[in-house]
C-alpha cells in the first residue's frame, strides 16, 4: 500500500523512487506532546467530529513539510 502525505494539499506519495527525489516520509511521534505539535502545525480540521484532526497509526508527513534544519543528515538514515 502506498503511503500518503497527511497534509492537506499535498499530493506526495510514498514511491520507490521518492528518496531518489530527497523526499522523505515520518510516522507521527508516539511522544504525545510532540504528536500534538506537529498535529496543530498542520492546522488540519476533523469534518466528522468537528474537530482537531488525529493521525492514526501509519499516517506520514512527507519532509516538505519539516524545516532543512529539522534534520539530522549525519547518519545513513535522514531523521527528524
Amino acid at each position: 500500500m502506498v503511503k500518503c502525505c497527511s497534509a492537506i494539499g499535498c499530493a506526495s506519495r510514498c514511491l520507490p523512487n521518492s528518496k531518489l527525489k530527497g523526499l522523505t516520509f515520518h510516522v507521527f511521534p508516539t511522544d504525545e506532546n510532540i504528536k500534538r505539535k506537529w498535529v496543530l502545525a498542520m492546522k488540519r480540521l476533523d469534518v466528522n467530529a468537528a474537530g482537531i484532526w488525529e493521525p492514526k497509526k501509519g499516517d506520514v508527513l512527507c519532509s516538505r513539510h519539516f524545516k532543512k534544519t529539522d534534520f539530522d543528515r549525519s547518519a545513513p538514515n535522514i531523521k527528524l
